[in-house]
């Protein structure tokens, strides 16, 4: 008792961390012998004070006492002077959470006005709906501010049983109540009559109220309203008529949507309504911008060109951005190709890039002098912008650019003459030719990528066989990609490259033809001494699924071990059979956890007879990992049939991730 006398004392120290440590030193000693010395630390001038008692006092809150501790933590709420015991009072309150719901109730009609909202609000706060009956009757309390709160906290709740109330409530003639209602039924997301709501657009304090509210519940009766909210004069109002729009056109059929929402935004074109959308653009917050782009490239109006090229710059708009343009069709492009030569580098890179999505022919001026500009980047976007439009009259300058200094824009000029094979397949065919006979390896490596374009089986067997390790690499995979059968015996041959990576893509390659000549060669991979190799010839049997390989896979099994070892489980797991589950099976007794674990996830996928096999095994693994994983697997594969054995597991779990891991898994069955 005298240490605790000591602690007490240390309170009243004028050092702010003694009168925490204090507190601190308090936590080990019954409730009842320090409810007083808490309470005094509750109303401390320190925030850090104040914390270390609530979170003692609320771990201490158990039992009878609990009940007459919260009957005291709500009288403290009638604290006038001490702002901080009052804020104590309340985190406390709602730490203490559903244990103190009994007490809540007993006060939310308590004389004091201040401390019904408090009550109110801490109820919210919690979060639980055995509360929602009082606070539907606190939305007719005799005080303003706990009307809206009450409001406010139903929103919170989002329980559908406090609609009907909330809708009465609307007809009370307070502007400040009938915004929160909104936002509560907005948060509540359950459809409300429309008739409920038109009314009150009437009032300009509740306007954006309304648009936010219909953006959250509304359906297509809505549209009109919030149509006409775009024309508001008033900036928030009208945004949030944008965003609920939005949000409102996202959920509808899209066959609805364009009749409902879009033939009426379609009007907007050419108005001076579409000033006041671009006025907002500036903002910085994303979800409106993102919102004002959808509506601008449904509207269509060329004067949203230059706002919508400067959200490209933005990553989380670029794609919006671009829809909007391909929505406004060759107008938005001709605008983007007016401003070019006012546009900064960055912008003129978004402006070829753009007319290369939209595939707009008006922009050749453009690319043939981007293509020439010493900004790399803008190179790079002309060029890839002249493929996309199919424009061959660049032929000439693109191969040009396959000598440029700058990798990117050599690969951009690769991707552009890909893009051309269809249009002009004699002229890139030639400039293959010349890539592949020359003396820069980059360039022979070019030829074997446009190869694939052209389909030219011939000289990618040639290129197969070239001194350089890269070149032969993208050979092969170009090979792969035409999937041709006549491919298989260069691959073949490339399955004893000297270069491992040469052979990965060949192993690779044989899996993605398929067919019955690929199988041998591939088993024979599986004798590679390089362990990638090994690894791409598994996954390429596993797509065949073809149970002739389960012999030599259950050979390599023998000697396996790490990544090898998984891929052949998982290439079995792939075949399929009884065989093969077999095998899974005994990896359950490798000594490599991540072998262990992968061998789980395979089990996991089939029946449940293996967890009772291997359960006490793998809950007293050695490694966390696997027990973790094996609990996962076990409650999803069995439910609240493991629950049992789970128990047992949380009694022996020395792991405290493992143990909350349990815990989790247990509290979803009940």
């Amino acid at each position: 008792m005298e240490k605790l006398h000591t602690l007490t004392e240390q309170l009243c120290s004028p050092d702010e961390e003694k009168r925490r440590l204090a507190v601190v030193g308090l936590g080990g000693y019954p409730l009842d012998q320090i409810e007083e010395s808490l309470f005094r630390a509750l109303g401390d001038i320190s925030w850090r004070v104040r914390k270390e008692a609530v979170d003692i006092l609320v771990a201490a809150a158990t039992g009878t006492g609990a009940v007459i501790l919260e009957e005291k933590l709500i009288d403290m709420l009638r604290s006038q002077e001490n702002a901080g015991l009052r804020n104590s009072a309340v985190e406390s309150l709602e730490k203490l959470g559903r244990q103190a719901t009994h007490a809540l109730c007993r006060h939310v009609g308590d004389d004091d006005h201040d401390v019904r909202k408090f009550i109110v609000d801490i109820m919210g706060n919690i979060c639980d709906p055995a509360f929602v009956p009082h606070l539907i009757k606190a939305l007719d309390d005799s005080d303003a501010n706990v009307r809206a709160a009450a409001a406010e906290n139903l929103g919170k709740i989002r329980d559908a049983q406090a609609i009907p109330a909330l809708l009465q409530a609307l007809a009370k003639n307070d502007v400040w109540l009938r915004f929160t209602i909104l936002e509560a039924i907005g948060k509540i997301g359950k459809p409300v009559p429309m008739a409920a709501i038109v009314p009150l657009a009437k009032e300009n304090l509740l306007k954006k109220a309304i648009y936010d509210c219909l953006g959250a519940i509304g359906d297509v009766e809505a549209v009109p309203l919030l149509v006409e909210g775009l024309k508001d004069r008033v900036k928030n109002a009208r945004e949030a008529a944008a965003m609920g729009l939005v949000s409102l056109r996202d959920r509808l059929p899209s066959e609805i949507a364009e009749r409902a929402v879009d033939e009426r935004l379609w009007r907007f074109k050419g108005t001076p309504f579409v000033e006041g959308l671009l006025a907002s653009f500036e903002t910085s917050e994303s979800s409106l911008r993102e919102s004002l782009v959808k509506i601008l490239g449904i509207i269509g109006d060329d004067r949203a060109s230059g706002h919508l090229l400067r959200g490209c710059c933005d990553d989380r708009l670029r794609r919006h951005c671009l829809q909007a343009f391909k929505a406004m069709g060759e107008g938005g492009a001709a605008s983007l190709v007016e401003a070019y030569p006012a546009a900064d580098d960055d912008e003129r890179c978004f402006i070829v890039y753009v007319c290369g999505e939209l595939r707009y022919n008006g922009c050749v001026s453009l690319l043939s002098e981007g293509m020439l500009d010493s900004n790399a980047r803008l190179r790079k976007a002309s060029v890839q912008a002249a493929g996309k439009t199919g424009l061959v009259v660049f032929i000439n300058e693109i191969a040009h650019l396959l000598e440029d200094s700058e990798p990117d824009v050599r690969e951009g000029a690769i991707e552009a003459l890909y893009r051309l094979v269809e249009a002009d397949r004699v002229a890139v065919a030639k400039i293959t030719g010349k890539l592949a006979s020359s003396e820069v390896s980059e360039k022979r490596r070019n030829a074997a990528i446009l190869c694939t374009a052209l389909s030219d089986t011939d000289k990618l067997s040639l290129l197969i066989k070239d001194e350089d390790a890269s070149v032969r690499k993208t050979a092969v995979s170009s090979l792969a990609k035409l999937k041709s059968a006549a491919s298989v015996g260069h691959l073949v041959m490339a399955l004893v490259d000297e270069d491992p990576d040469v052979r990965i893509a060949a192993a690779g390659a044989l899996g993605d033809i398929g067919g019955d000549d690929v199988l041998e060669p591939l088993l024979l991979a599986l004798k590679d001494d390089d362990p990638w190799v090994k690894c791409a010839a598994l996954k390429s049997l596993g797509n065949l699924r073809n149970d002739a390989a389960l012999p030599a896979i259950v050979e390599l099994f023998e000697s396996a071990e790490g990544l090898v070892l998984i891929s052949v489980l998982d290439t079995v797991a792939q075949i399929g059979g009884d065989k093969g589950t077999a095998l899974v099976e005994m990896a359950l007794e490798n000594h490599d956890e991540e072998v262990v674990k992968a061998a789980i996830n395979i089990l996991s996928l089939n029946g449940d007879g293996w967890i009772h096999a291997y359960r006490d095994k793998l809950l007293s693994h050695p490694h966390w990992d696997v027990r973790s994983s094996f609990v996962k697997a076990m409650a999803a594969r069995m439910g609240e049939k493991a629950l049992p054995y789970l128990r047992s597991a949380l009694e022996t779990e020395s792991d405290e991730s493992v143990k909350g891991q349990i815990v989790e898994l247990m509290d979803r069955f009940f």
